[in-house]
């Protein structure tokens, strides 16, 4: 066998680390797939996606690359060992559990029997936790692997989990201060009867006797029917522009937070009343604390500014960076070219580029398109700065009077640890007729499952 060169694999693991389905096509087209075994293991064992709770597993395109590279019965040992350790509470649990997910609905018992396995040990605990008046952060956790088991055994699998559910629910005292409707699990109620049908799925429960799936019954009907849950809640009026002044000195003098001025100047402003806009603008433009300042002027970031610009020109370089860093968001919203000149200079400096390009939004000129290209490929793709940089760009880029000429976006394409921002960026992409055929076909085994639909619509299209 020969040895894979370093850059080779350099590569691969650059590629299977943000999920691009370049990896998984590396492997297919490879004489020796095997080479790559360690990189995939490790990539099964540790969690890379950038942001989990937003983007998901990546059990398919991970039980995938594990399959290519031929040794998948090895990987999956070591999937399970460690998943039968594993802490409910985090992210890495649920990576493992989608693999196995995957492996058991390819034909794996021993994976099948893993996830059942921790579905017994999660149950046991929220047993227990009910039991003792407790809370358990991780019910979700739970919720979610009786799920899975449900995509792999069917109604056997939700039947099974309903009673579990029940029993867990039935011990729950009355005098309790958590009450037993705040243990039910709804996001697996839901999704079951989604997928069964809520007629058939009572239908199924209808010969079953038990105290189990009475109480379960009985706790959905009163986790349907509980205040809150009924119609829409009562619009809340927008509060008084005296409310905003009383909320900021409440945190000037450290009764507050800054984040209820935010919070309440965001009403004001979004409720459409140019008068309540106004009294905003101007409020914050009197503070003099740059802290309180940003957070009274946070909204307009997403809603119009109703003051001119030269209002704010005084502190497009300001030290304080939250405050920099919005008005820079505002200023950008309205034409300038002194703005355009100075976020082509601070592009230039690479000082801040996600700023800048804020600055340059509405700006911005085809000629500018070099210089932004340049910009984005400077910055360091560790830290956070990237993301939030790459985000704006596709934004810079959206407006259907901006060509693509350069090849910015498959750098972002490629680069992006985000899948998120992978799906922002190939659509884009095929909106401005800049999507080869290559990248599309990546996009077919990508670990986004949204990419990999889309590609599939634009291959049968």
């Amino acid at each position: 066998m020969s040895v894979m060169p370093t850059a080779e694999l350099t590569r691969f693991r650059h590629d299977l680390r943000r999920g691009l389905g370049s990896a998984l096509l590396t492997l297919q087209a490879s004489a020796s797939p095997e080479q790559y075994t360690d990189a995939v293991r490790w990539a099964c064992l540790n969690v890379t996606t950038y942001d989990f709770q937003s983007e998901g597993s990546r059990g398919w395109y991970l039980h995938q690359a594990a399959t290519l590279t031929g040794q998948a019965p090895a990987i999956e040992s070591d999937v399970r060992k460690q998943f039968a350790t594993s802490s409910p509470d985090g992210h890495r649990f649920e990576q493992l559990g989608g693999i196995l997910l995957h492996y058991a609905l390819d034909g794996s018992n021993t994976a099948r029997q893993a996830l059942w396995d921790r579905y017994a040990d999660l149950m046991a605990r929220l047993t227990r936790t009910i039991r003792r008046d407790g809370w358990w952060q991780a019910m979700t956790t739970l919720e979610g692997l009786a799920l899975d088991l449900v995509a792999i055994d069917g109604w056997p699998a939700a039947k099974t989990a309903v009673l579990g559910f029940g029993n867990a629910l039935a011990l729950a005292r009355p005098d309790a201060e958590h009450e037993r409707w705040q243990y039910f699990p709804d996001w697996f109620d839901s999704e079951v009867k989604e997928q069964f049908g809520e007629t058939d799925a009572h239908q199924n429960l209808v010969g079953d006797s038990s105290e189990a799936a009475r109480v379960y019954a009985a706790t959905a009907a009163t986790y349907r029917t509980r205040p809150w849950a009924a119609g829409k809640k009562t619009p809340v009026p927008a509060p008084a522009v005296t409310s905003l002044k009383d909320v900021v000195e409440q945190a000037r003098h450290g009764d507050g937070t800054t984040w209820s001025i935010r919070s309440t100047a965001r009403k004001l402003v979004r409720d459409q009343n140019t008068a309540h806009a106004e009294a905003v603008a101007h409020l914050g433009m009197a503070e003099t604390d740059p802290a309180l300042k940003a957070e009274i002027l946070w909204p307009f970031r997403k809603w119009p500014f109703p003051l001119p610009d030269d209002t704010l020109t005084d502190l497009v370089d300001t030290d304080h960076e939250a405050l920099r860093q919005i008005v820079r968001s505002i200023l950008g919203q309205r034409v300038a070219e002194w703005k355009r000149s100075h976020a082509l200079h601070l592009l230039d400096q690479d000082e801040q580029p996600d700023e800048a390009l804020d600055l340059l939004m509405a700006s911005y000129q085809p000629e500018d398109e070099a210089t932004v290209d340049a910009a984005i490929r400077r910055i360091p793709l560790r830290g956070n700065e990237w993301h939030s940089a790459f985000l704006r760009l596709t934004d810079l880029l959206k407006p259907e009077d901006r060509p693509v000429t350069t090849s910015v976006l498959a750098y972002i394409y490629r680069e992006t640890l985000c899948s998120n921002c992978r799906v922002r960026t190939v659509k884009l992409m095929h909106d401005k007729h800049v999507l080869p055929a290559e990248i599309i076909e990546q996009c077919r085994w990508d670990s986004n499952d949204h990419i990999r639909d889309l590609a599939e619509q634009w291959t049968a299209g």
